[in-house]
């Protein structure tokens, strides 16, 4: 049976290159399912990106295939991979953009491999010519071992990752998302069961933590452990800039009690 194809780029709305990943896919795999999961990765923006393929990883079923292009280095000499975690496969640039679903997945059932090159790619836009007919392929029924050389080391992002500070832990923010909501990478599974304390950024901070939003005192801001299981700062019905939280990429200092 055929895998479904979800797609995940910074391609945007507005130009057509989102539009020839499926035209990509469909002249390979006629009639394959194909999946907007978003295309609203900040330009270039391979963090946010990684975290988005987290986000839709854990609410698709297993055997999915990822088509992901957050790729400012296009054209060079960057791999081109896939990986297979065991429960999904994941098409993509080599530079951090699997960095969760590799990282978070079982070492005994994950596999990689640098994609064959075909005989011609345009060197400003892989996601048409060398991802999407790569994805059809896998999806089709390619074995992952039929697409490529075996490799043991995608590129793992280390600030994907929160960092020992002190009693407690330093991380950065990821992504705001539509809400305004400013997800960080330190996680849940970081925590390990303690209670979050005062959570700091440049020009702010907050004691507060919560299980919901709406659990939030109106006009403050509060740290919430969000679906995706990544500490938020958020404000309760607003966007955490309205009250000075952090922005896009700014350093983030959790205090654990």
């Amino acid at each position: 049976m055929r895998r479904p194809i979800v797609f995940v780029t910074d391609y945007g709305r507005d130009d057509t290159y989102a539009a020839a990943l499926v035209g990509s896919v469909l002249r390979v795999v006629p009639g394959v399912q194909c999946i907007e999961g978003t295309h609203g990765v900040p330009a270039g923006d391979v963090l946010a990106g990684a975290y988005h393929l987290k986000a839709l990883a854990l609410a698709f079923e297993k055997g999915v295939v990822f088509c992901a292009v957050v790729d400012p280095d296009v054209g060079t000499a960057r791999r081109c991979i896939a990986i297979d975690t065991g429960e999904l496969i994941c098409v993509a640039p080599d530079n951090g953009l699997v960095s969760y679903l590799w990282a978070e997945s079982s070492s005994q059932m994950r596999r990689a491999v640098a994609l064959l090159s075909p005989a011609y790619a345009w060197p400003t836009f892989h996601g048409r010519d060398i991802f999407a007919p790569a994805a059809a392929q896998l999806a089709d029924g390619l074995r992952l071992e039929d697409s490529g050389e075996p490799i043991r080391d995608p590129v793992v992002l280390r600030e994907a990752f929160a960092e020992p500070l002190g009693t407690g832990l330093r991380g950065r923010v990821a992504v705001i998302d539509h809400f305004g909501n400013a997800i960080t990478t330190i996680r849940a599974v970081d925590i390990r069961g303690r209670r979050i304390g005062a959570v700091s950024w440049a020009g702010g901070a907050t004691a507060q933590s919560a299980s919901t939003y709406d659990d939030i005192a109106p006009a403050t801001l509060a740290a919430v452990v969000g679906s995706a299981g990544h500490v938020e700062i958020a404000a309760r019905r607003a966007p955490a800039s309205t009250l000075g939280g952090p922005t896009p990429g700014a350093d983030v200092a959790l205090e654990l009690a």
